[in-house]
């Protein structure tokens, strides 16, 4: 089972993606010495149920949810939907019935405005037609009009929001697809508190941290039209699911190569999130008159007073009139001589002479290639250059790194496209068509669908990038064969559409990437995959093209990009659109739809959901009740026993509690460390009974495992260990913590000790928080909790497991703090935990709950007070926690969550005032999966239980029963015959647990006792 979760993925689910997180104070305080520690005071409950009191404005906004609005009614008899799994709002809605005749308008934009009114009930938007503004229209050659438009809330764009109305030749509404958001009512202001310039300083200053920052040279500046980052407020989510948020989304280059997007909140001045938008490649990439392969190209050059330039004025496109040449042509092929200098001290001057001869292959490579893709886009596509309008086609080539070493890469960075040399992995880079074919194809994807650079869109848009440069390379299935290094790339290409396993096992291999969803990469690298997933999409490419034939492949995929797919389309929304595509140009029932249906299929994009890879447990069937920890100091008792709706409380202990009890999965037993720093069980049965465990004053927390049959403890020393012990064999493992590398054998350090403790349903890894103490280089050491797997049991080998340990996040950054782990009561892969944000203003202590498969997950509660030790309901329904109440006291309250476990459905409710420490815990049998037991003993009764002096043991086999301390001591041991009774005594033992275990060899039995 695999933990991890990439830093990332949390960090964009906590909202902090790219922020500088500074030091701050410790997550929990730093754990004292005994002797320094003073006994909790007895206290009791007060029975009120009061609500919640929001603490702040950010809070209140990320705690309201938005009704479903009410259906309008409208003329669409009947509709076909497909949803995107992780929001449920639709990405494709087609109207299949008759609508009524004759009142739909002749303009388009008019219908397709009135088509999303009527469907507002679907779209879960509040007003559609005030919601969405027209970006464009296209009619094709069908006849068909595609409408495009963009959500905006009063008057603000929601960023990555666009939909695409399409209307057949009448003007009738046929289907809508594309991604945005529910109405963000919840948005409480659209005033931004932060001045553009000032969240585009915040822009800046993240981005020293993240990469050279150079500046541009003035000649830099005019070529790229860039006099400085360009700001725009937006709606930003974070995740599809995550709440609106006023941000500043802000553009800027850093570098010659570089585009960064940033996305800053326009109230706190956060950095949201950052990433570069550059397309930058890992393949091959073009050049051009004899060329780079020894080709003798007929290219297009223009003479201009006595000089000869890299320039094809030759287009359909080129536009003397609004020319200023030779440096600014309108509509022209131009390819620049970057003379092998660094983006940071660029040299560039054209490619030129007094004679037309051309010696500088790089470059004749790169302009012939760049006429090709021109070509290929013009008479295959109807595309007049890459914007579509007519724009000059910019090749930079023989571009340097910033050291002045050759660059191994080629790039589409938003405005050029740019060609090195190559060094250890290729040859000069502009020498490949397929290379320049997939870095203009760049250039479409951002004037068409503008794939978002990150996850699976990003991967749509390299895989894009991919497909047409192999339409234009078309003598072959591969990327990049003429540029690379063997030496580098065995295969003798960089990628492979026919098998873009290219050769190699696993991602471990250059040039190897995944073929089907069985095989994503979920991991932050590279964007989220961006270069590895696109394999996914190239394969299924590759099936459909072999299946009906080039010509009618490279149609059907142009027409998804450039009608269907949106900025934040997804694999299933490339399905989606191939089918509609190849429905639209070849008819519902052609070979085209049936074959794209078939290679979608192989690869794994379906339009179901995607295959569950977990599996949730049965539901425990017992009744459920809230164990909870009292801190009223007017009344005696310290443990309670409630109802979940806080009613009939019973007292179930004086004794003082040190840490959060934990509960079998039968509800049964409870342990916990005392006042003294002994372990102690509560019985939790028809009758309570108290007993200590184990009566060394060392303990400082425990956790029983899901079946009863393991503890697991730490101790007051800052021992860096946890401690196990296995009930049924009776025998104790002391598990050492590190911090893991990436390299094989190499442990860091850095941990302290560990804390709050969970067991897995599987009995194996045990999740736990521990105290990290990092030295600075600055002198000051960095302190942080964070989140830990350790493996302690191998089920199969029903022995110790092998100590090995994964972090939850890897490099938190500094002042960022996470803890106190729980695990939902049904679905192993969903956690919920603390977290401390040093930097996070007025509401520093939050509540998040996280999908470790899907990375999905939210705030469920933040406050400025301390907030947290999450658990469950039996349901997974809700999310008990401690919090503030208004008056200041510590407060037992619940989160009301949605069926995904990790999001809120309202407003967190206060439950128990003065109270914390909540386990929400049923008391009934189930059967947890998962599970490698060893044959169980039948019969073994042991009574009674709780006793005094004596203990009286059946089974119904012959057996020999031994009786052990929880440290793993025999005590007493006795033979036990078939149906037999043995009577042992317990004279001269302490009061405390004790563990039964019968065995007759092969089965075994095991029973906790407790002598009082």
């Amino acid at each position: 089972m695999k933990y991890t979760v990439p830093l990332l993925t949390l960090l964009s689910t906590l909202g902090l993606a790219g922020s500088a997180v500074g030091q701050g104070t410790p997550f929990k305080a730093p754990r004292p010495t005994v002797a320094s520690r003073n006994k909790p005071q007895a206290v009791v409950i007060t029975p009120a149920v009061p609500q919640l009191a929001a603490t702040s404005p950010r809070q209140a906004a990320r705690l309201e949810t938005l009704p479903r609005p009410v259906r309008r009614g409208g003329r669409i008899s009947a509709i076909q939907v497909s949803r995107a799994p992780e929001t449920g709002l639709p990405v494709f809605i087609q109207a299949t019935g008759t609508r009524r005749q004759g009142v739909a308008s002749a303009n388009p934009t008019t219908a397709s405005l009135q088509f999303l009114q009527e469907l507002g009930n679907e779209m879960r938007v509040q007003n559609p037609q005030q919601e969405f503004v027209v970006r464009g229209e296209m009619r094709d050659e069908l006849g068909q009009t595609h409408v495009r438009l963009q959500q905006r809330w009063q008057g603000i764009p929601v960023y990555g929001s666009e939909v695409v109305v399409h209307t057949d030749a009448t003007g009738q509404p046929l289907l809508l697809s594309g991604r945005y958001f529910a109405s963000p009512g919840q948005l409480r202001s659209t005033t931004p508190s932060l001045s553009a310039s000032s969240a585009a300083g915040a822009a800046l200053a993240a981005l020293h941290t993240k990469t050279r920052v150079t500046g541009l040279s003035e000649a830099a500046r005019k070529l790229l039209d860039y006099q400085g980052p360009a700001t725009e407020l937006v709606v930003y989510h974070a995740t599809p699911a995550a709440a609106p948020v006023l941000a500043w989304h802000v553009t800027s280059r850093p570098s010659f190569r570089e585009q960064w997007e940033t996305f800053v909140d326009a109230g706190s001045g956060r950095v949201l999130e950052q990433y570069e938008s550059s397309c930058a490649a890992d393949g091959p990439r073009t050049a051009k008159a004899q060329d780079l392969n020894g080709v003798t190209r007929t290219i297009n050059t223009y003479q201009w007073g006595n000089g000869f330039y890299l320039l094809d004025g030759a287009q359909p496109m080129f536009n003397l009139a609004k020319s200023a040449m030779p440096d600014d042509p309108a509509g022209a092929l131009l390819t620049l001589d970057a003379n092998n200098s660094a983006p940071a001290k660029l040299n560039l001057t054209h490619v030129a002479n007094n004679n037309n001869a051309w010696s500088l292959k790089a470059a004749v490579s790169a302009h012939y290639n760049a006429s090709v893709a021109y070509n290929y886009y013009r008479n295959t596509h109807g595309r007049n250059a890459i914007d579509g309008n007519g724009g000059t086609i910019l090749s930079i080539v023989r571009l340097a790194e910033e050291d002045g070493t050759g660059m191994d890469n080629a790039f589409w960075n938003g405005k050029l496209i740019a060609y090195g040399e190559g060094n250890v992995g290729f040859k000069s880079l502009s020498g490949g068509l397929d290379v320049a074919g997939h870095e203009m194809t760049h250039g479409v994807v951002q004037s068409t669908a503008n794939l978002e650079y990150k996850g699976q869109s990003g991967a749509l848009n390299e895989s894009m990038a991919d497909v047409f440069g192999a339409m234009m390379d078309r003598d072959d299935w591969t990327i990049g064969e003429d540029v690379v290094l063997k030496t580098a790339f065995p295969s003798g290409a960089l990628r492979s559409l026919q098998d873009p396993h290219n050769g190699g096992s696993n991602l471990n291999s250059r040039g190897y990437q995944p073929r089907t969803m069985a095989e994503l990469y979920t991991g932050t690298e590279d964007n989220g995959g961006v270069h590895i997933n696109s394999g996914i999409p190239n394969w299924a490419f590759y099936k459909f093209a072999t299946a009906i034939g080039r010509d009618h492949a490279e149609k059907v995929w142009y027409r998804a990009l450039n009608v269907y797919l949106t900025r934040s389309s997804q694999f299933l929304d490339l399905r989606l659109g191939v089918i509609q595509a190849a429905t639209d140009l070849y008819g519902a029932s052609s070979a085209e739809v049936t074959a794209a249906k078939t290679a979608f299929d192989a690869v794994g994009i379906t339009n179901g959901q995607p295959t569950n890879t977990t599996k949730d447990q049965p539901t425990n069937p017992g009744q459920d009740f809230i164990l909870l920890y009292n801190t009223d100091a007017n009344v005696q008792g310290t443990l309670y026993l409630s109802k979940t709706d806080a009613s009939a409380f019973q007292r179930l202990s004086n004794t003082a509690v040190l840490s959060r009890p934990s509960i079998n999965d039968k509800g049964t037993v409870a342990v916990f460390v005392d006042g003294d720093h002994k372990l102690r069980a509560l019985q939790l049965g028809s009758t309570v009974s108290e007993s200590v465990v184990q009566n060394d004053p060392i303990w400082h927390n425990v956790a029983i495992s899901k079946d009863g049959t393991k503890l697991a403890a730490v101790t007051t020393d800052q021992d860096t260990s946890i401690y196990v012990f296995d009930l049924a064999k009776s025998k104790v493992a002391r598990f050492m913590l590190y911090n893991p590398t990436n390299s094989s054998g190499v442990k860091g350090t850095g941990v302290r000790y560990a804390d709050a403790l969970e067991w897995d349903f599987s009995g194996q890894f045990l999740v736990y928080d521990s105290y990290n103490v990092i030295p600075n280089a600055s002198g000051t050491d960095i302190d942080f909790w964070d989140i830990g797997f350790l493996h302690v049991w191998d089920n199969s080998k029903k022995t110790w497991g092998t100590g090995q340990i994964e972090k939850l996040v890897q490099n938190l950054p500094e002042g960022l703090s996470i803890g106190n782990p729980v695990l939902s009561k049904n679905s192993p892969y969903i956690m919920a935990f603390d977290m401390l944000d040093a930097d996070g203003g007025s509401t520093p202590f939050s509540i998040m709950a996280l999908n470790l498969e899907t990375g999905e997950g939210s705030t469920i509660y933040s406050e400025s007070g301390v907030a947290g030790t999450p658990c469950f309901s039996k349901l997974d329904d809700k999310l008990l926690f401690t919090a503030m109440s208004s008056e200041g006291n510590e407060i037992l309250a619940f989160a009301p969550l949605t069926s995904t476990k990790v999001n809120v459905s309202g407003t967190p409710v206060g439950l128990v005032d003065k109270a914390k420490w909540g386990v929400w815990f049923a008391q009934g049998s189930r059967v947890l999966a998962n599970r490698d037991e060893a044959a169980m003993l039948p019969g073994l009764v042991a009574y009674p239980n709780p006793t005094h002096d004596e203990l009286t043991i059946q089974t119904e086999a012959a057996a020999t029963a031994t009786l052990y301390d929880l440290l793993g001591r025999a005590v007493r041991t006795t033979a036990v015959g078939p149906g037999r009774r043995a009577v042992v005594s317990l004279q001269g033992l302490a009061a405390g647990t004790y563990v039964l275990r019968a065995t007759d060899g092969k089965r075994t039995a095991t029973r906790m006792v407790v002598k009082q």
